[in-house]
């Protein structure tokens, strides 16, 4: 079997109290009713009101998960480029 892989970083300063984080899983979890284990991969991105998680599907290869992970990294990385190539006129 491949090794699991669970990573959690918070994306805030240590100085701040605010708790925006991101958390990458894939790996073996248990149902908690039926205690059967089965496999599953999640991005999880959250900050102190909301949270969005992307997992792969019971319908999604690894492959179609990748990709989805791929264009979530674009788009981001997009916005970034935007933000720093446009500064706020304060």
């Amino acid at each position: 079997m491949k090794p699991g892989y669970n990573k959690r970083k918070w994306l805030n300063s240590d100085k701040s109290d605010s708790t925006a984080s991101v958390v990458a899983f894939d790996g073996k979890a248990t149902d908690l009713d039926t205690k059967k284990r089965y496999v599953y991969k999640f991005l999880e991105i959250a900050d102190c009101h909301h949270k969005v998680r992307l997992h792969q599907t019971s319908d999604d290869t690894d492959m179609d998960f990748i990709h989805k992970l791929k264009i979530l990294y674009t788009e981001i990385n997009s916005f970034i480029i935007h933000l720093e190539t446009n500064p706020p006129s304060n």
